[in-house]
């Protein structure tokens, strides 16, 4: 039998144990809920007849960037749906490397109807609906990245496809099951990736979404580092990493092209010998290259160096921020999703042979129309 002294030992171990338990559920308790700022309601200004806080009026520099916007969800859908069409239209045509192609052109289609129709053209804003608010709150961020990423993530597949078809030319056109399994993982890195990450922000409570306003609520804690922090992970993954891949990439191609067409032309100076078409092959994608990479970093570069300059130290461009920079360099970023499919459909053989034979029919049917008449 336990004596007095004994229980009322137990007892305060007991109790102190318990007492240690509570005070740790409540420090976790107090680092996992995170303070946010004020979700506002629309609701709540409609009621006081409050509309002008609710319903913006467009300015007059909205309304000339929404005809510009529009010229270019134009062109994008004219170059993409017609190269996709290409692709799909014959069984030749769809190759691997045209596949990949058609993703990046379904890319660029989706990110017309997904992000610059409702954000720049119709404009989404505040709604008494919360799925509008949710999304006009996800266009800014989460739709934004995914898609940027994604397109920057296919371009840099496109290039790696160039890189193995020149630097490993054997493997590429032989073993088929297996560039069919690292096309498939390239094309779900290429679309889950973006999304995954997008999400990253709202998962860890960086943000919280508020249904009844288009305002993001933020967190409090380390509001400021998280923001820049998010715009540098945001810069890095959708520009500099994809970046320094192509670059690479293409550094390895033009090396490995340089050689093989120095071992060429040495072999037809010594043995009069015919062109090989995997000379012209080279040839042909290292040029193709060479014109993705000067056209990507001219149009994405100043756009995200602006970003970066912006988050770190916002006196620099202080003076600068009334003429819209940032507004007309994301729009010239955004011209990436029309040439990149114009300059694959014109480097590609096959594609570009069936865009002339497509052209030459309607011209021979149209003349014998005239004939006709």
């Amino acid at each position: 039998m336990l004596s007095l002294n004994q229980i009322s030992e137990y007892k305060a171990i007991f109790m102190i144990r318990v007492y240690a338990i509570i005070s740790i559920l409540r420090n976790l308790r107090k680092k996992m809920t995170m303070k946010y700022t004020y979700c506002l309601d629309v609701r709540y200004f409609l009621k006081l007849n409050l509309t002008y806080l609710v319903y913006r009026q467009r300015t007059p520099f909205e309304n000339d960037l929404t005809i510009s916007w529009s010229v270019l969800a134009f062109a994008i859908l004219l170059s993409n749906l017609f190269l996709l069409a290409i692709i799909c239209s014959k069984r030749s045509a769809q190759t691997n490397s045209n596949i990949l192609i058609a993703s990046l052109c379904t890319a660029n289609i989706l990110y017309v109807f997904c992000y610059i129709l409702p954000a720049k053209l119709i404009i989404l804003g505040n709604s008494v609906h919360p799925i509008a608010n949710i999304y006009c709150q996800l266009l800014s961020t989460v739709v934004l990245f995914a898609f940027n990423c994604s397109i920057n993530f296919h371009i840099c597949a496109v290039s790696l496809v160039k890189f193995l078809a020149v630097t490993a030319p054997f493997w590429y056109n032989q073993s088929d099951r297996n560039r069919s399994v690292i096309f498939t993982l390239i094309l779900l890195l290429c679309w889950i990736l973006p999304v995954i990450v997008a999400f990253i922000p709202l998962i860890i409570g960086w943000w919280r979404i508020c249904p009844y306003f288009c305002s993001l609520s933020e967190s409090l804690e380390n509001r400021k580092v998280s923001l820049q922090v998010w715009h540098i992970f945001w810069s890095i993954l959708t520009f500099l990493l994809p970046a320094i891949i192509i670059i690479i990439l293409y550094i390895r191609i033009l090396l490995a092209a340089k050689g093989y067409i120095a071992r060429v032309q040495t072999a037809i100076q010594t043995s009069n010998l015919s062109i090989p078409s995997s000379f012209n092959s080279s040839w042909k994608a290292t040029k193709t290259v060479m014109v993705i990479v000067g056209v990507y970093l001219l149009l994405q570069t100043p756009y995200n160096i602006y970003q970066i300059i912006n988050i770190s130290d916002k006196s620099l461009i202080r003076n600068i921020r009334g003429y819209y920079i940032r507004d007309w360099l994301f729009y010239l970023s955004s011209w990436n999703s029309v040439i990149s499919p114009i300059i694959y459909g014109y480097f590609k053989r096959n594609l570009r042979n069936r865009i002339v034979a497509i052209f030459s029919k309607r011209r021979h049917s149209s003349s014998e129309r005239q004939r006709t008449r």
